[in-house]
């Protein structure tokens, strides 16, 4: 099953304006303007904030760039520093911050209020679809529900239409708790759009085991020394972290549900071909 999804992910994804499915290639008269950057420099830098990173440089089927400095993606921002808010905005010059998160999530540990800044919140889950046993199959089962749940489509397209609001000379900053998960998948729905290839897309996705090491590290030193139980520290490290066949199992739901990510865009998330088109005019150079 998992090389179905694998396979489904990295070449069912349509070439950037095409209504054909195909494997997403690089056309070798395609017109390279710059080269992209390498993953690790698409983080930020945050004293308060983990697992913040810029978009910015990943290079589209057709040779274009992600521009930077305008979509960004992170954890929760509840401990952010003086500092941190002036990177954000001096920088980066965030004008949105869209929090994916529940209600309840954001009443134990809110955004701190970045000045000039407007907050969004749209959550993608409900209280049914986030509480469930921690595991990696129950984590792929709740992937599913991404796609398949009415609430989180909503939260996706209401991403997606924030982005087609906004102004040329701002950034838009979306997370969840962590930024691997939800915010995960709502990158790799942008970088799609955007007509990044699949492989690219699940580099980007992955890539926050890495940046969520050094706070994950920490949290499981902290359950030992708590005196946590071997299974305890087992869910916290399956919790920490993400799996392909979590982003797989989304795909292939989004292949079941709708028969390709493209009809899942425009139908599941109702952004027109146009709104596409909007967007890669947006956000690629």
């Amino acid at each position: 099953m998992k090389e179905k999804m694998t396979s489904y992910l990295t070449s069912a994804i349509q070439t950037e304006g095409s209504s054909s499915a195909q494997t997403l290639k690089l056309k070798a008269n395609s017109p390279i303007l710059s080269q992209p950057i390498p993953l690790k420099d698409h983080e930020i830098k945050l004293e308060g904030a983990f697992n913040v990173r810029d978009l910015g440089g990943y290079q589209t089927q057709s040779g274009k760039l992600v521009k930077p400095h305008r979509l960004l993606r992170s954890a929760r921002l509840n401990h952010l520093t003086d500092h941190d808010v002036k990177v954000l905005i001096a920088r980066y010059h965030v004008g949105i911050d869209f929090d994916l998160r529940r209600p309840e999530e954001i009443s134990e540990m809110p955004d701190r209020s970045l000045p000039n800044v407007t907050y969004i919140n749209d959550p993608v889950d409900t209280d049914r679809s986030f509480h469930y046993p921690i595991s990696i199959k129950n984590n792929r089962k709740h992937y599913r529900t991404y796609i398949s749940n009415p609430q989180a489509r909503k939260a996706y397209h209401h991403l997606l239409m924030t982005l087609l609001t906004l102004p040329t000379d701002q950034a838009i900053l979306w997370h969840c708790a962590s930024g691997k998960d939800r915010t995960g998948l709502g990158a790799a729905l942008i970088l799609y759009v955007l007509g990044v290839d699949g492989h690219t897309i699940l580099k980007d996705y992955v890539a926050s085991n890495e940046f969520l090491r050094s706070h994950n590290q920490k949290r499981i030193e902290a359950l030992r020394q708590a005196g946590a139980s071997i299974e305890e520290i087992h869910q916290a490290k399956i919790d920490g972290g993400v799996d392909r066949s979590y982003l797989e199992s989304a795909f292939d739901e989004i292949n079941k549900e709708f028969g390709s990510l493209a009809a899942f865009i425009t139908h599941g998330l109702r952004i027109t071909v146009d709104q596409q088109a909007q967007l890669r005019n947006m956000y690629l150079q």
